[in-house]
């Protein structure tokens, strides 16, 4: 359906319109587990065309279904298959030094992905916010009602519309125009009384110190510039005893800096054949460009761990608590790619505190 070519266990093929069809444009995808040949399980996924579930070609071919095995004619003439041999590039990236980039860069990426990157969202976020990361940050928010909120970086308003329904009152600022345009057409459509706001982190001049009663930023801080002028900002608008939740991608495993899967073969996307994270260049602080393919770059920032620790400690916060997510068994049985999850953390929460003096 995409035209582009991927490992024959992420490949199906529907009979009805002699078509393969690939797991990234599948309707839905399931594991089944049932042992076959060196394998544990198989996808079945769901045609883009009707409803049925088919099986992966590697499924098919054991069981003798593969078209190829069903039409001589495909299997001299190798229908369906590349004959380009180089792998296709799963995300692009490249990294730049921090002072090669300015908000407005930043600004302009976010708005180039905005229309691809909210179709990944349900009401309740991404698969990693709602099934990984926000059990953990609505665990450590707890009771929300009556509660003044910034949801510091919103994005599409998700997290804000899930605080509102919830009892707080939340107002959100976020950088990227396209992003915003969606928050505000939900509130337009389904009022909420949640109010949005075109602004940088860095600079929150538009509310009064000691306004809120939690800040929550949610997988931001690490596309965040001034990070540091962003910290000191939420520090200001906190109330004493004000708390700051924040996830963001784990600063010690991220892609391509300082961590990389190495994969047998190269091409697969079984996690079990993901061999182990190639870990370098951790303490690199640099600019990050990263794009799907066939899209413009956004732009992300890679830093040691303990330079976001010290952004909060220099301004006056105290830690409170960390976690670093694991997938819950329901995520595992629903999203077999979580796997990666129970080997190494992607994502880390912190809650910081103001104190009252």
């Amino acid at each position: 359906m995409c035209g582009k070519p991927k490992h024959f266990h992420g490949v199906s093929f529907c009979p009805r319109d002699r078509k393969f069809y690939c797991i990234d444009c599948a309707r839905d995808t399931k594991t089944v587990w049932r042992r076959f040949w060196p394998w544990s399980y198989f996808y079945r996924m769901q045609c883009p065309w009707h409803a049925e579930f088919h099986a992966g070609l590697d499924r098919l071919e054991f069981d003798r279904r593969h078209p190829w095995q069903s039409r001589a004619a495909w299997r001299r003439t190798k229908h369906g298959m590349t004959r380009d041999e180089r792998l296709p590039e799963r995300w692009v990236f490249r990294t730049a030094p921090l002072d090669s980039v300015s908000d407005e860069d930043v600004r302009k990426g976010w708005d180039a992905v905005a229309t691809w990157w909210v179709t990944r969202y349900t009401a309740r976020g991404d698969i990693n916010r709602e099934w990984v990361i926000d059990p953990v940050l609505f665990r450590f928010l707890g009771a929300v009602k009556g509660l003044r909120i910034l949801d510091a970086g919103c994005g599409n308003g998700y997290l804000s519309r899930l605080l509102t329904r919830r009892g707080a009152k939340v107002e959100g600022v976020e950088l990227s125009p396209k992003m915003l345009e969606g928050a505000r057409a939900e509130e337009a459509k389904r009022p909420l009384g949640i109010r949005y706001h075109l602004g940088d982190l860095a600079n929150l001049s538009r509310f009064r110190g000691r306004t809120f009663d939690v800040a929550v930023s949610n997988v931001v801080l690490q596309d965040v510039r001034r990070y540091r002028e962003a910290t000191r900002e939420i520090h200001r608008v906190l109330k004493p005893r004000g708390r700051f939740l924040f996830s963001m991608t784990h600063p010690a495993f991220e892609s391509p800096v300082p961590g990389t899967w190495v994969r047998e073969p190269k091409d697969t996307e079984r996690i079990e054949e993901r061999r182990f994270l190639a870990v370098d260049r951790y303490f690199d602080r640099v600019a990050v460009f990263w794009s799907p393919p066939g899209l413009p770059p956004a732009i992300s920032f890679h830093r040691p761990l303990r330079d976001f620790f010290a952004a909060l400690t220099d301004v006056g916060f105290l830690i409170r608590r960390y976690e670093e997510p694991f997938p819950s068994k329901k995520a595992l049985e629903k999203y077999r790619f979580f796997a990666d999850l129970t080997r190494i953390p992607l994502f880390i929460v912190v809650e910081a505190v103001k104190p009252t003096t």
